[in-house]
């Protein structure tokens, strides 16, 4: 197989197929506590990297909290590759106001997008062109969606793919459905997803989470 398409299989199955094996579950868990999420990253049963997931209030703006995901993994196919992700995503008196997405392979960036609100409507970017995403706000995305559930939705927002993304509940479990077919199911603890899975054509995707607070 070509060394490219595998090192583009390998980053579009990481991107966002987020995938959470809790061996590290608090008894009671409050989503409104916590501000730091942190992840073992496996794949096939070997650490790989890591994840983390920050929350944060801006001190003189406390009706604006951001969502930093970032994750940095080595993996072995045919040779290296260091791949790492980040989404960052503002969210202004609980409607989306900005986000950026990027990820890189061996330093290099492979994908990115941005999505603005300028007052009247959303405005995507998908780095190359400029796109009209609509004016319905946004109050969950990809961005939160580790520190609040969920609850009732039937779509949240992607801020890799610029999309809404249907989401429907069975039991415990969220499933999240993607552009390109991939899926996502999510489970919950007292508003924090503790558990998720994605499994993907080569590999399955385990972010265990080992700390909190």
């Amino acid at each position: 197989m070509n060394v490219n398409m595998i090192t583009w299989k390998v980053v579009m199955y990481l991107s966002f197929t987020l995938v959470i094996s809790t061996g590290f579950i608090p008894k009671k868990i409050d989503a409104c506590q916590f501000s730091y999420l942190k992840y073992d990253v496996e794949i096939q049963d070997k650490y790989v990297g890591w994840m983390t997931c920050l929350k944060n209030i801006t001190p003189n703006q406390p009706t604006e909290t951001s969502f930093v995901i970032d994750s940095k993994v080595n993996v072995n196919v045919i040779t290296d590759y260091d791949i790492q992700f980040k989404l960052e995503s503002v969210f202004q008196n609980g409607s989306l106001a900005k986000a950026n997405y990027f990820t890189k392979v061996n330093g290099d960036t492979q994908s990115l997008s941005s999505v603005n609100w300028d007052g009247r409507q959303y405005i995507g970017w998908d780095g190359k062109k400029n796109s009209n995403l609509g004016t319905t706000k946004i109050f969950q995305s990809i961005g939160n969606l580790y520190y609040k559930e969920p609850v009732g939705l039937t779509q949240l927002f992607s801020e890799k793919y610029l999309a809404f993304c249907s989401i429907t509940k069975a039991g415990e479990y969220y499933t999240v459905s993607f552009p390109d077919g991939k899926s996502t199911i999510y489970k919950y603890q007292n508003g924090i997803c503790i558990w998720a899975e994605s499994r993907q054509k080569l590999y399955k995707i385990v972010f265990r989470l080992k700390e909190i607070k």
